[in-house]
């Protein structure tokens, strides 16, 4: 009897497993860059291609509204268009992670976002990067749709 509850266990751990962290990303076959418009911003997010965490994907979320705006999968970017002021994005697996970024009208900002070693699951990570350190990577992933 004891090893069928770990049996059990087990098993609900891996379904956990599998369906904690999973977004549904849409790679798209032509890749698309956005330029800020005059009275917005845009904020890419940009996931480089690694092996650790390579089968998590998760949402990112404008937590103003709760509104998911994009998922994000490994060696995937995707853009979001933001009215000027102080905007928070939260990602979430077994873990939440927030990204606080000021948007002004008419410029672009970069957010990389990784995958660390988690209990279950792969756990998100969001930093703001400059555009120099962020271009050459972007060109080098695919554009992702929700």
């Amino acid at each position: 009897m004891k090893y069928s509850k770990m049996i059990l266990f087990a098993v609900a751990a891996a379904v956990a497993l599998l369906e904690v962290g999973c977004a549904s990303v849409n790679r798209q076959a032509t890749n698309a860059y956005a330029e800020p418009k005059a009275d917005q911003g845009v904020v890419y997010f940009f996931r480089p291609k690694k092996f650790m965490g390579a089968a998590v994907s998760y949402d990112v979320r404008d937590r103003a509204n709760n509104t998911v705006i994009g998922a994000i999968a490994n060696g995937t970017y995707f853009f979001h268009y933001a009215t000027p002021g102080q905007h928070v994005y939260a990602a979430a697996t077994e873990t939440d992670t927030l990204q606080n970024v000021e948007v002004e009208a008419g410029k672009t900002y970069y957010i990389e976002c990784g995958v660390q070693m988690g209990v279950l699951a792969g756990r998100p990570s969001m930093k703001v990067v400059p555009e120099a350190d962020a271009k050459p990577v972007l060109l080098t992933l695919q554009y992702a749709t929700k």
